[in-house]
């Protein structure tokens, strides 16, 4: 089973990510704001999780689908924040050409597959059900920020006793995934995430026929910089 599959539809996913929901007030409001779309416009939030940002989209006056592998993190979407919801794999997209204005891809979500033609193949579909001229919204976490924070505690475990759980980052041998581990209520978890490098992100955006018009470094619309802890790419299907 892939990591994704496992980790995302396990009920310790919730007890891990609890800060998730308060972080959702400040993200979701930032986030839609980069997006940048006019009310009515329909948005493909890809994955959608438990539906913490999908009041947001709402709120600016969208018309969201939320899209997520874990029947879960599904069933809790629909019973906090009821929408259309559709189960999916990003590598297979159950929507038709040129149907959406927007796609919503937050928190890093894009490099869960372990080849680089699979998390291709992800945002080749993504612009494939994007109208020309709608807009790809890509929120990365920052490389350089990763590997800063992380120098000092390197295949360390540490021990989080408020949160429930303990913790261990590492690189991999060639340094382009961040692996994360974790124990919580006595089941293991294993992310592994490809962290691409600015120009691996340009690259595969000319690939698929996306044009980066803007790469923010913060909620709050600053510039991109290299030590920046997170990018959020804004970029127009051609």
């Amino acid at each position: 089973m892939d990591w994704f599959a496992w980790d995302f539809n396990h009920p310790a996913y919730f007890t891990i990510y609890a800060d998730k929901v308060q972080e959702a007030q400040v993200e979701g409001p930032g986030l839609t704001a980069l997006l940048d779309l006019p009310p009515g416009s329909l948005v493909l939030d890809l994955p959608c999780g438990w539906g913490r940002l999908h009041p947001h989209l709402r709120a600016a006056g969208l018309e969201a689908i939320g899209g997520d592998l874990s029947p879960l993190n599904l069933v809790r979407h629909q019973a906090e924040q009821p929408a259309p919801l559709v189960r999916l794999d990003f590598r297979a997209l159950p929507f038709r050409t040129a149907c959406a204005d927007g796609v919503f891809c937050a928190y890093t979500s894009w490099g869960y597959f372990a080849t680089e033609a699979e998390n291709l193949r992800q945002l080749e579909e993504f612009t494939r059900v994007l109208r020309p001229g709608g807009v790809l919204l890509l929120d990365l976490a920052g490389r350089g920020y990763l590997q800063e924070v992380t120098a000092d505690v390197d295949d360390v475990w540490l021990d989080f006793p408020e949160e429930g759980y303990q913790e261990r980052v590492t690189w991999s041998s060639d340094d382009r995934r961040i692996i994360t581990e974790r124990i919580c209520q006595g089941a293991r978890f294993c992310h592994d995430i490809w962290i691409p490098t600015e120009a691996e992100v340009r690259g595969a955006f000319e690939t698929c026929g996306l044009e980066l018009e803007q790469v923010y470094g913060g909620l709050d619309g600053q510039p991109w910089t290299q030590s920046a802890e997170r990018r959020i790419y804004r970029a127009i299907k051609r």
